[in-house]
């Protein structure tokens, strides 16, 4: 004869359990205390410098990101299909008009999209900066940019400080707040 065994409860142990809650709550406020340290504390980090290129621009001009050397550079690298690229438009506007005066170079860089449909989207959402066409797919490669947007700042000696990061408006405002240009 079979003895049905009963089901007895699974015992836990209250204090183990009150520990581990207790571990976890104090390493996560650490750690929240440490990123918002971090962001306050924002140095820019140089991690690599930027690949030069050479894409033409809405009405054909050639440009060369070497063109802007002594003076920081935001690439934008967009799509006009893309709705976060839209959304991210009166943001970058408010960029460039804020720092345009100061030496600020903003670069929106279409990635393999006609001529004609980026100017047609530069007109309808009235874009003050320039628009470049990576018609090929080369410079976003190079970059690194597999979606989009991406926004990317580069310094005055040429070193990117920040691809899609979070502190990009406090970096930004750091660059002119060193030389006070």
């Amino acid at each position: 004869m079979d003895t049905a065994r009963k089901r007895q409860p699974m015992k836990i142990d209250v204090r183990r359990f009150f520990n581990f809650i207790l571990i976890f709550t104090i390493v996560t406020c650490f750690s929240l205390q440490n990123i918002a340290q971090a962001e306050q504390n924002i140095q820019p980090k140089r991690t690599e410098r930027a690949s030069d290129f050479t894409l033409k621009d809405l009405d054909g001009r050639i440009v060369n990101l070497s063109d802007f050397k002594g003076r920081t550079v935001v690439l934008y690298f967009m799509c006009t299909w893309c709705t976060d690229c839209r959304a991210a438009i009166r943001g970058l506007k408010d960029i460039y008009s804020r720092y345009r005066a100061k030496g600020l170079v903003l670069l929106s860089i279409n990635i393999m999209e006609s001529r004609e449909k980026m100017t047609a989207y530069a007109k309808k959402y009235d874009l003050p900066y320039p628009i470049l066409l990576d018609e090929d797919g080369n410079v976003s490669r190079t970059y690194g940019v597999v979606g989009v947007p991406v926004k990317i700042l580069i310094d005055r000696d040429g070193w990117i400080i920040c691809w899609n990061c979070r502190s990009f408006d406090s970096l930004l405002e750091k660059q002119f707040e060193v030389t006070g240009k």
